[in-house]
């Protein structure tokens, strides 16, 4: 349903009401999931999709959340479940520039390959799983994600080998995930989500001071 105001998106189990202003912003990455290998059927789909990480536009909407800081999960408040803290402990896998970056998810041996990243904003991770264990779910994310309100640790589904997911990620800062095997093992993975032009700056910087 749609309004001079704005439009009521249908997708994932749930309305969601979308201002105007929010639904212009999102043209360009409706655009940009065309490419991926989820083929998204109409626009509805494709919004749901992008949804997974939209900010909300109204903070009188989610009155708890302040801007700017990660939403935990659980125990997320441990520094060894923090992802600033992982990935401050961690040379990061420089995926920057990459439209798509694709993780394997291998429950009998590393767990996630790369294990850490750095990506840019507007960015797809394509997960596949290379034997069996849960989805993807979030632990600690920006504030800015929704990722966190649509799964958890307990409602997350079971993924076979040969599955592949993947979600487009445009809120910038650190992430923190994980996955269980069969055996109920938690395995986890982080990345950082960075400003493309901001990342371009200080890699400019870097090349002067050298």
């Amino acid at each position: 349903m749609t309004s001079s105001e704005g439009a009521v998106l249908e997708g994932g189990g749930r309305d969601r009401w979308v201002p105007k202003r929010t639904l212009k912003s999102l043209e360009p990455g409706l655009a940009r999931m065309e490419w991926t290998r989820r083929r998204l059927i109409g626009t509805s789909a494709a919004v749901a999709a992008l949804a997974g990480c939209l900010g909300e536009d109204d903070p009188d909407e989610n009155p708890d959340r302040d801007d700017g800081e990660s939403v935990e999960t659980d125990d997320a408040g441990d520094d060894d479940r923090d992802a600033e803290t992982i990935l401050e402990e961690h040379d990061l896998e420089d995926h920057t520039g990459q439209e798509v970056v694709e993780i394997a998810v291998d429950p009998e041996g590393d767990g996630f390959e790369p294990e850490t990243l750095k990506i840019d904003r507007d960015t797809v991770l394509e997960w596949t799983w290379e034997g069996p264990s849960t989805a993807v779910y979030p632990i600690d994310i920006p504030s800015d994600c929704l990722w966190a309100e649509e799964v958890d640790a307990e409602t997350v589904e079971e993924r076979d080998a040969g599955e592949e997911s993947d979600r487009l990620f445009w809120a910038e800062g650190a992430y923190r995930y994980a996955s269980r095997d069969a055996d109920g093992e938690e395995f986890t993975g982080a990345f950082r989500v960075r400003d493309n032009e901001a990342g371009a700056e200080g890699d400019e910087d870097e090349t002067e001071d050298e």
